[in-house]
């Protein structure tokens, strides 16, 4: 994210794992990604009503990532035929399975939410994956799942942002 390398060469040292993001929140830093995510989505009502619907979020968010940690490599893969190879390859053998397994819990838990028959991180994660990973043609095999994600894109504050978001090389 530095068009300069200095600015972060400096900051490194001062951060808890020389990484980041960081978030700053009541004089405390709170580092790495997906605790800065659980922490703000239980402080503004998206980590469920109690213990157990928080654990069934994490579950999905958790089942997520492991498919991002999988699928991450395909961005910087420099390539374009041995991309689409392995973009096909992880479609089936990861993504795909992924969806479908989600899919389930989802119809399982009634069909509108992932948890808790309300919008959860699940909910939005799942959306970012989506957005991110998967494809239109992808998601036809997961027609609950791409009506969630659908919804969940056309909420006010999900469309504000994806308006005026900055634009990442990723």
């Amino acid at each position: 994210p530095w068009d300069s390398p200095a600015p972060w060469a400096a900051m490194k040292p001062t951060t808890p794992y020389g990484q980041i993001p960081l978030l700053h929140w009541d004089g405390e830093v709170i580092a790495q990604s997906m605790a800065i995510t659980r922490f703000l989505a239980a402080q503004f009502g998206l980590k469920g009503k109690n213990n157990l619907e928080s654990a069934l979020i994490d579950e999905v968010v958790d089942t997520i990532e492991d498919v991002i940690n999988v699928t991450i490599k395909t961005h910087f893969e420099t390539d374009p035929v041995k991309k689409a190879e392995t973009v096909s390859q992880l479609n089936k053998s990861t993504v795909l399975p992924m969806l479908v397994n989600i899919e389930k819990r989802l119809v399982s838990r009634g069909g509108q939410f992932l948890v808790g028959n309300a919008l959860s991180l699940a909910d939005i994660h799942l959306f970012f994956f989506c957005s991110e990973y998967t494809t239109p043609q992808l998601l036809a095999n997961t027609p609950k799942i791409a009506n969630l994600v659908k919804r969940v894109e056309y909420l006010p504050n999900i469309q504000k942002w994806i308006k005026k978001r900055p634009v990442s090389k990723l």
